[in-house]
């Protein structure tokens, strides 16, 4: 009897003393005891705060061990990155601590460029997303948008239309939406070279290396079988089942009622800021 009861207290002393001891908790119980990077940045989405949103998943995006969570941190400081870049044109463009933040994204892999901030962030995340899962469920988006990484016009127009009919070829048969933005992103570019080659003299398109072959009437085939491929497009574009639809600003050029497909249709001089400014 008198070693049951002293036995007792012992139990639980040194059951106590273990449970307090540093390093002896499971690790899923000192999970608990920490926030979680992803949950505290969906909190801080809902209030709008979306550049504190990629600072919260600092945890998981500067640690080199892959893992379901640190897929989820990289695809969503992508977005966020995207939403506040946004933002910053809007609202920010000129504040002071303005290159600041960039450069803390940049440690954290965002890859911006700030030489122009509207065309500034290059998709840093979703290069290392591609890289260090190939296999993840988003891998279709991922591989659209880094056919540009974020430039609102091809870098290299050959190697771009190379990657846009890849593109189309792998998952034309799914009809996901990235292959009808495809077919956007090939109309516009055709549609940049016809109005480039068809309006040489003109101020705008005289600052750049010409298009043409500097043969009138090879010109002029050349252009119209541009100008042929983009109406294509164009028409494989329009007949999506997604909604889209063609986001380059018109109205800023005074084509208020007007859309590429139909400003090519009746030859109207304009198109050439799709390969040489961007929308």
């Amino acid at each position: 009897m008198i070693l049951r009861n002293i036995w007792i207290p012992v139990t639980i002393f040194l059951v106590v003393i273990c449970l307090t001891r540093p390093g002896f908790r499971s690790e899923t119980d000192a999970q608990t005891t920490s926030v979680n990077p992803l949950v505290a940045a969906e909190k801080l989405i809902i209030t709008e705060n979306y550049y504190e949103a990629i600072l919260a998943l600092k945890p998981l995006l500067m640690h080199d061990t892959k893992s379901k969570e640190q897929e989820d941190a990289l695809w969503l400081a992508h977005t966020l990155m995207i939403k506040w870049e946004k933002n910053v044109i809007e609202n920010e463009l000129g504040k002071q601590d303005t290159n600041q933040k960039i450069s803390i994204l940049n440690k954290l892999g965002a890859h911006f460029d700030n030489v122009e901030i509207n065309w500034g962030y290059r998709y840093g995340f979703l290069h290392r997303l591609k890289e260090s899962y190939p296999n993840t469920l988003k891998q279709p988006i991922v591989e659209y948008a880094l056919i540009q990484s974020g430039y609102p016009v091809p870098q290299d127009i050959e190697a771009s239309l190379s990657a846009l009919h890849a593109y189309i070829e792998k998952y034309e048969k799914t009809g996901r939406a990235g292959v009808y933005k495809a077919y956007l992103d090939i109309a516009h570019i055709h549609h940049g070279l016809w109005a480039a080659i068809t309006f040489s003299d003109h101020d705008y398109v005289g600052m750049f290396a010409p298009f043409g072959t500097g043969d009138p009437e090879k010109d002029k085939k050349l252009a119209d079988s541009h100008r042929e491929i983009a109406l294509k497009y164009y028409a494989k574009f329009y007949i999506n089942p997604h909604g889209l639809t063609d986001s380059f600003n018109y109205e800023f050029y005074d084509f208020n009622d007007e859309n590429g497909y139909q400003l090519l249709r009746r030859k109207a001089e304009f198109g050439w800021n799709f390969i040489l400014y961007g929308c």
